[in-house]
């Protein structure tokens, strides 16, 4: 019995070693990333200073009214803003005219390459993907026709 409560007492202790090791890793890494977002903060300061107002900020007096007064300039302050709130609206007409490309000839777009047909859909404005192979480009294109 002595043997298995000895192995018993080195098992826990080392346990006991490593949950110390660990929690002091822990700390360390909080400490390291305190010490980063400080060092962040510092260098975007550095790099993006604050604009400064260039006028300096006087002080104005504000003049002494009753509260009479103060309460009838509030409600006549709600009353202009309640009048309109809504958002004025243009009428169109005539919907915005598109930009008129020539028309694709569905036969050549075999002997183009992929830089070419990708660039024909750029022009078009048809979202495609960087790593659609060629056959795909040409089904977009195609599609679209």
């Amino acid at each position: 019995m002595d043997l298995t409560y000895a192995t018993i007492v080195v098992l826990a202790s080392m346990m006991f070693v490593l949950s110390g090791m660990v929690g002091y890793l822990y700390w360390q890494q909080t400490r390291l990333q305190q010490n980063i977002n400080s060092l962040s903060i510092v260098v975007s300061t550095l790099v993006n200073p604050p604009e400064v107002d260039p006028e300096p900020i006087t002080a104005v007096p504000t003049p002494v009214v009753s509260e009479t007064e103060a309460e009838a300039e509030e409600e006549e302050e709600e009353e202009d803003e309640e009048e309109d709130d809504r958002v004025s609206v243009e009428n169109v007409t005539e919907p915005p005219a598109k930009e008129t490309s020539p028309p694709i000839d569905i036969d050549e777009l075999q002997s183009k390459t992929a830089a070419q047909l990708r660039e024909i859909l750029t022009q078009k404005g048809i979202p495609f993907s960087k790593r659609d192979s060629k056959t795909v480009l040409i089904e977009l294109l195609k599609a679209t026709a």
